[in-house]
């Protein structure tokens, strides 16, 4: 046997080579072996120990915890009694020993495995346990060990308030009560600890202003009218504080302790004036204005390093004030703990308003003065952000609270919160602060719907701040009044959105002025309205054909400008629903100048196409490209008002000659950017434009306008052969939707049906006319002619996608038209599919086309051409082409096997008795052909969308398996099983989709087990399946056996994150029939249940007693699997032999 020397060398040696950076993950998986037997062998704990005491190393260190740490998890109940005692008493002298020598990384371990014990035999063995931990953290204990003590408190508090599954429901019970008994004893020496140095080092702080702010003479908690009344106007002066580094260690694990317990304690326990005073004094420190190298160690006498590798330590060592600022920010993590909780009992609520007055009085502090902004600057960022926390806190869960209050100063608070937001000097920290008033104006628009009685009484309340916040906002995003603030912002690099950072950043600003103006419109349109005439009339009267006499300034103001047009341009865009629906004629006149005004802007950049321009500065270039891009835009959304306008005038018999002159200046603004010339921002922004006139107004004249009918012309002519593939898409879906859209309010007979549908197949054949031909030239099928072809294939493929798409929702005549228009079309693409089968990039962008005809025009297509079309791909994907697609993991491949499966769905989806025919073919090649290919793959491709299949047959063809009385008798085909339950047809075909279910639940893609979870929960909600499964399938017990992989997903802990899931899913299994559940099933499980002896399987059943409400019932089946988990761990630690009663 080895001599410890040559133990200790030895882990030593391996430890050190693990970690290395050149180890192979080979010699690691080696090690890792050894080590393992090592930590198995009868007695390592000994070995452990010793070795502890006598390395140096810190891996070594942590390996011999964590053998100890398993012992005691995984194998304490086997221990002997005075093994046990050893190790304790042991690991407490190691821990007073070593505490000081070592990280503390090491020491928290090292407490953890000594709580773990505790978890275990306290107090009936380890009865000294608890009062050790508080006699380190007191006085009593001395100096050395306080922060000791204070650390083990917290990691007790940790571990034993929510102990994990290894101790039985019951021990988890007495743990809680056993340390809610702790609780005052814990409290008292958390305030004590935090007084005593408080006192010892900033009593030279200016008392007056660290004082906790009393409430006014004979004022009561409730009134809350002094609330926001300064107490003072200093601040915190810190200068030359001198803090020794055990008592800093002190104050800082004081106030984690703190913060730990408040997350879990009650609230009316323990918790007093004197301890929210001592927590408030200590977040005064994160409001020192000095903070900066305010603050050092005091001299120290040298300190013997345990490696011995320095002989002094240093004499004197320095800090900064940050570490003061730490200490401010966890108290305010304390204080944010016990904001956090939103159910608050009603004797609590006087020291939650202690918490607001003490904490608005901080915020006082930090917006007072003349410049707040250079106060806040100075602040710790992790400070400001517990700081910001806070406030939201304080608005999201307790505003309604206290604002019921009549003595709540309602204003004194907005005001504070308004100074607070727009003096953040940080981007972030501002927009966090949106984030609060965006939930306050949440709470006021609620407010204000629920009492509409009240509501002009409410909105008066607040309209005052709410409107001198949106002034605000949109001062702070103008780039003429706050320039250096806001070119921090990057405008060049995009997200995945595709957006810069400065355009998030707007657009959080303007989303906020637009909440507040559905509260109160006519004055968000009155904040704007000033701002697009100031620097719409800068734009337009700028003399551009002469930039070079503009000196530097003013190119430089009129750059900032610009950027503030486009803002406004957005901002007006974004409110256009102020301009509709009730407000139509309030607003008529404004609306119509107001895009009149809109119109002048594009125009005008169309007339002087200054993206020409060489003659200016790229940057102001740049803005004139933005400014065209936001008009254009800007018009889009104010097609409805268009809509309205045409649709009042239609039902009062009005001309339509104002429609008429809109729409015409609509095309002007339009129409001229739909060319290659121009930058491809602009171009896209009209053609979005172009789709919402043709989409949304629909007039009767608009396709026969001149400008129209040329771009007609012009089109077909390819004019946008040079654009953008998405551009064209867009431009060519318009002008589809212009002939095929049915015109609002005009009768059947005067639709024009034959004639639009006559211009609509010319219309598509000048647009694909080489997609056209295409069937000739490929039928050779030469490679060299295959390939060539693709881009005329993808370019056909994405027009008529967009094309087939917007009649999605349309009248039956409509689609019909484009029916006819792209029959031809639809045949060619099926004769490609066998074609380019062997080319992934192409057949998916056919398979999408096939689906979107499918989705929009199924019913057009009709039966028999849908069975073609279905019986071309079946004979395409064969059993062996589909497993070599799936298995080689080709995604474009998978791809277009998810979407063939999405084609089988949109017929599933079909309600008529000739779709109905197909479902017997899609259940076979779904259940017998693609399934067993699928179900061993980890991979979550295809598995999805089957399962979406699977479901949609079930609840849309719930006949086909579950027919009526009546239609069972007449079906003599035998397919059909009956019982006095009822009778269920096409058995083999329901019970295979069963059991793929069901394996999803034994595979680890946590995406799909949710997804199954949520198809089963709806079928049983809708379609009854749980009844059926249990009474008509009662001998294949098949309800009862997804019960069992549920509760065995419970106790494995596959899936933790949807065990909430897990556990209604079971209560709405078991529902059915309880006394079943409880009666056989239970008792079942438990028989074929190992590792638990008979006796602990008549506990656990005792113990599930019969509930039938679901918050009983999922407690009780949680206590069960704790406490089976808890018993085969408890069996698996005893010696080998060992026997049991």
């Amino acid at each position: 046997q080895a001599s410890m020397e040559e133990m200790l060398v030895g882990l030593e040696r391996i430890m050190t080579e693990f970690f290395h950076p050149s180890t192979s993950n080979k010699r690691k998986r080696e090690i890792e072996e050894q080590l393992n037997k090592f930590g198995n062998q009868n007695g390592a704990w000994k070995h452990c120990l010793e070795i502890f005491t006598k390395t140096n190393n810190e891996y070594v260190m942590m390996y011999c915890l964590s053998v100890l740490e398993n012992l005691v998890n995984k194998m304490w109940l086997g221990c002997d009694a005075n093994s046990k005692s050893e190790i304790r008493r042991n690991l407490n002298h190691i821990l007073m020993l070593q505490h000081k020598k070592v990280p503390m990384f090491i020491t928290n371990k090292l407490i953890k495995v000594i709580v773990d014990i505790g978890r275990s035999d306290w107090p009936m063995f380890y009865p000294d346990f608890f009062t050790g931990l508080l006699h380190l953290a007191s006085s009593s204990g001395g100096n050395d060990t306080r922060a000791l003590g204070l650390v083990a408190l917290r990691i007790a508090s940790e571990e034993l308030a929510s102990p994990r599954e290894d101790v039985s429901g019951q021990r988890k019970e007495e743990l809680r009560k056993l340390l809610l008994q702790q609780v005052p004893d814990m409290i008292a020496i958390i305030t004590e600890s935090l007084r005593v140095e408080w006192e010892s080092n900033f009593m030279q702080l200016n008392q007056s202003s660290m004082a906790t702010p009393p409430p006014s003479p004979g004022s009561g908690e409730s009134n809350l009218f002094d609330l926001f009344v300064a107490q003072g106007d200093a601040r915190p002066q810190i200068a030359n504080v001198t803090i020794p580094p055990h008592s800093l260690n002190i104050m800082k694990h004081a106030l984690e302790c703190l913060c730990q317990l408040f997350s879990w304690i009650p609230l009316s326990s323990s918790i007093t004036p004197d301890l929210l005073s001592v927590v408030f004094k200590y977040a005064r420190l994160g409001v020192s204005a000095a903070i900066q190298n305010c603050a050092r160690y005091v001299q120290r006498p040298a300190l013997q390093d345990f490696n011995k590798k320095f002989l002094n330590y240093k004499k004197t060592l320095f800090f900064s004030g940050s570490t003061l600022s730490e200490l401010g920010c966890n108290a305010m993590m304390c204080i944010n703990e016990l904001m956090s909780r939103n159910c608050v009992p009603h004797n609590f609520e006087e020291y939650l308003v202690r918490i607001f007055r003490q904490t608005f009085h901080l915020l006082q502090q930090l917006t007072h003065g003349d410049n707040p902004r250079a106060s806040l600057d100075k602040l710790d960022d992790n400070y400001l952000e517990k700081f910001i926390e806070f406030l939201r806190l304080f608005v999201s869960l307790h505003f309604s609270r206290i604002e019921s209050n009549p003595s709540f100063p309602l204003l004194q608070f907005l005001t504070l919160l308004f100074k607070f937001t727009f003096h953040q000097t940080s981007h972030e920290h501002y927009i966090n602060c949106l984030d609060i008033w965006e939930v306050f104006v949440d709470y006021v628009t609620t407010k204000s719907e629920k009492s509409t009685e009240d509501k002009e009484y409410i909105l008066s309340r607040y309209k005052s701040r709410m409107i001198l916040f949106s002034t605000s906002i949109l001062q702070h995003i103008q780039f003429r009044f706050n320039y250096n603030h806001l070119s921090e912002l990057d405008n060049q690099t995009m997200d995945d959105n595709g957006h810069t950072e400065w355009e998030v950043y707007l657009i959080e600003n303007i989303e906020l002025v637009a909440k507040i103006g559905q509260l109160f419109p006519k004055d968000t349109v009155s904040l704007l309205w000033p701002i697009l005439d100031e620097t719409a009339s800068i734009y337009v009267k700028t003399n551009w054909s002469a930039p070079s006499n503009m000196d530097t300034n003013h190119l430089t103001q009129l750059q900032r400008t610009l950027k503030d047009l486009a803002m406004c341009l957005q901002a007006f865009g974004r409110i256009s629903e102020f301009f509709i629906g009730e407000q139509f004629h309030e607003h008529y006149e404004s609306t119509l100048t107001l895009i009149q005004k809109f119109q002048a802007i594009a125009v005008f950049g169309n007339k002087c196409h200054l993206y020409e321009t060489t003659n200016l500065p790229p940057a102001l270039v740049k803005e004139t490209i933005a400014v065209q891009v936001e008009a254009l835009a800007s018009l889009q959304p104010y097609t409805h008002w268009l809509s309205q306008l045409y649709s009042e005038a239609q039902h009062a018999g009005h001309s339509q000659a104002q429609l008429s002159q809109l729409l015409v200046s609509y095309m002007d603004a339009i129409i001229p950017v739909l060319g290659k010339q121009v930058p491809d921002k602009i171009v896209l922004s009209a053609a979005h434009t172009l789709l919402s006139v043709a989409t949304t107004v629909r007039a009767t004249f608009l396709a026969q306008s001149p400008s129209v009918q040329k771009l007609f012309q012009d089109v077909s002519n390819g004019m946008c052969n040079m654009l953008p593939m998405k551009t064209q898409s867009l431009i060519y879906r318009s002008l589809s939707n212009l002939l095929l859209l049915p015109w609002p309010n005009t009768p059947e007979s005067e639709q024009n049906w034959f004639e639009r549908g006559e211009s609509h197949k010319t219309f598509i054949k000048s647009l694909l006319t080489e997609y056209l031909s295409l069937n000739n030239s490929l039928s050779a099928q030469k490679p060299s002619v295959i390939f060539s072809a693709k881009p005329a294939i993808l370019r056909a493929v994405l027009i008529l996608d967009g094309i087939v798409e917007a009649m999605a929702d349309e009248v039956s005549k409509a689609r019909q038209l484009c029916h006819a228009s792209i029959d031809q079309c639809i045949v060619i693409s099926l004769q490609l599919f066998s074609i380019y089968i062997s080319h992934p990039d192409t057949i998916e962008v056919l398979m999408s086309f096939f689906h979107r005809i499918f989705s929009a025009l199924r019913r057009q297509i009709g039966p028999e051409a849908i069975a073609r079309t279905l019986q071309s791909f079946l004979s395409t994907f064969t059993p062996e082409r589909l497993q070599e697609t799936i298995l080689h993991e080709n995604a474009a491949g998978v791809r277009v096997v998810e979407k063939f499966i999405e084609i089988l769905e949109l017929v599933i989806e079909e309600p008529g008795n000739s779709f109905k025919t197909f479902t017997p073919s899609i259940i076979v090649l779904a259940v017998q052909q693609i399934y067993p290919i699928i179900c061993q793959r980890p991979s979550s491709d295809v598995k999805g969308v089957l399962f979406h299949l699977l479901h949609r047959i079930l609840s849309r063809r719930h006949r086909y398996f579950f027919p009526s009385p009546v239609i069972a008798s007449m079906l003599g085909d035998g397919s059909v099983n009956s019982s006095r339950s009822g009778s269920i047809a096409h058995k083999p075909q329901f019970l295979a989709i069963m059991t793929a279910f069901g394996q999803s639940f034994l595979q680890a893609d946590i995406n799909v087990f949710k997804q199954v979870l949520n198809i089963l929960e709806e079928l049983g909600s809708k379609q009854k399946l749980y009844d059926k499964l249990h009474f008509m399938l009662a001998e294949e017990g098949v309800l009862f056996q997804f019960v069992n992989v549920l509760i065995q997903a419970l106790i494995n802990k596959s899936h933790n994150l949807l065990q909430v899931c897990y556990t209604i899913q079971c209560f709405t299994c078991c529902s059915v029939d309880l006394d079943f559940f409880h009666s056989k099933f239970l008792q079942e499980f438990l028989q074929h249940t190992e590792g638990v002896t008979a006796d602990q399987k008549n506990i656990l059943y005792r113990s599930f007693q019969p509930e039938k409400d679901l918050p009983s019932f999922t407690s009780r089946l949680m206590l069960f699997v704790n406490d089976l988990r808890y018993f085969k761990l408890s069996n698996s630690s005893l010696p080998e032999g060992t026997v049991q009663f």
